[in-house]
């Protein structure tokens, strides 16, 4: 009967997740026909996918997001949880919810703000760029070689927000024992932080580890909605490359055979980090591994 309770979890599971993921996986070996209809491809669609320069400029741009994002969030995001929560007292609060407003701002909204951010000549980056002699002819998502960088920096501005929020909760979990004895010991300000605080918040960081590379893996809306990949693919990430393939080109053979790719990628990489740097966390914010 115990049995029983795990039922709609179980169903659940798999109508939304194993059945989806099953089906993608039968249709990555499968190529349409110029009739409508469908033929056995065997590997054909992964040989192509592989085979695709594109798909090396995607990975490339996946790296570069990962690796500046990822660090990038969770320094200032601990920074500012930091200063947040041992600076700030009256306007706590206040500095709470305007750093995390962008985190549950609808991407269309920042896209439309950020395209006019970096417009040429009237931007407000432009207006700071100015007065230090430089003059933008194009947007920075408008050139091939600074596009990925503009959206990796409106990525940063979105999500530092989470970051921050996981830290303070770290941060109030701290065992005020520990920090006093520091204090006795003659740790203060930076070093107390450097020393106790950030070794103490090891959990957080590992989750927001593990929650970024799988973020990065699932980014798609602001590429998507800003330059669409473009341009000439310069900032193509993997879901905007899966929707092209699958939606836009209606080759759903080699879309479905990225995704799995894809999939793959997350899951070892997941694996990997659950490996190395534990799997259990306590709420509490001590590692249980």
């Amino acid at each position: 009967m115990l049995y029983l309770f795990a039922l709609p979890a179980t169903l659940l599971f798999v109508v939304f997740v194993a059945y989806p993921i099953l089906w993608v996986a039968e249709q990555s070996f499968y190529a349409g026909r110029t009739d409508g209809g469908v033929v056995f491809a065997g590997l054909a669609n992964y040989t192509t996918i592989l085979s695709d320069p594109t798909f090396w400029i995607v990975v490339r741009n996946m790296a570069l997001w990962g690796a500046i994002t990822i660090p990038v969030q969770m320094l200032i995001g601990g920074l500012l949880a930091y200063f947040i929560e041992r600076h700030t007292h009256a306007l706590r609060g206040f500095f709470r919810t305007m750093f995390f407003l962008p985190v549950v701002t609808s991407v269309s909204v920042i896209s439309l703000v950020w395209v006019q951010i970096y417009a040429p000549y009237y931007g407000i980056a432009q207006e700071y760029l100015r007065h230090v002699g430089i003059v933008m002819m194009t947007s920075p998502i408008g050139d091939p070689k600074t596009a990925i960088y503009a959206l990796i920096v409106v990525n940063i501005w979105q999500w530092t927000g989470f970051s921050m929020l996981m830290y303070i909760a770290g941060i109030a979990n701290l065992p005020n024992e520990v920090l006093d004895a520091a204090r006795i010991d003659g740790a203060r300000g930076w070093r107390l932080a450097v020393h106790v605080i950030v070794p103490m918040l090891a959990p957080a960081t590992k989750s927001l580890l593990l929650l970024g590379v799988i973020g990065t893996l699932q980014t798609f809306p602001i590429v998507h909605l800003m330059t669409g990949g473009g341009p000439n693919r310069a900032s193509e990430v993997f879901g905007t490359f899966i929707f092209k393939q699958s939606f836009v080109l209606g080759d759903t053979g080699s879309g479905a055979a990225l995704s799995v790719i894809v999939l793959v990628v997350a899951l070892v990489l997941s694996l990997v980090q659950i490996a190395v740097l534990g799997a259990r966390l306590s709420p509490a914010g001590r590692d249980e591994t």
